[in-house]
């Protein structure tokens, strides 16, 4: 099968659909998510988990206002992690609005 998909990849960007193996697979995600968009919103529950992400980011990435992903934290026992200093929150508001 690995041989089989290598052999496809190569074969659609030397065709032209695609400029290298990076935009194959990042439209093959896409294409993935929007088939199945309930791995996404696993994929950053996960990265949310693991602190890969901040609460904010994770739900905006997976498609869902902060209140929703919260809902969906709380309803799977997940703990929602609070930034404890002033420095953590301006650097998120800045990251996010640009302020």
């Amino acid at each position: 099968m690995t041989v089989e998909i290598n052999s496809m990849k190569g074969t659609l960007i030397r065709l032209g659909f695609y400029t290298d193996e990076n935009s194959l697979i990042s439209e093959a995600f896409r294409a993935l998510f929007e088939i199945k968009p309930e791995l996404k919103k696993e994929i950053y529950i996960e990265n949310y988990k693991n602190g890969e992400i901040s609460l904010w980011s994770a739900a905006k990435a997976a498609g869902y206002s902060l209140e929703e992903f919260k809902e969906i934290l709380r309803s799977r026992g997940i703990a929602i992690k609070i930034s404890s200093t002033k420095q953590d929150s301006d650097a998120r508001l800045k990251r996010v609005f640009g302020v």
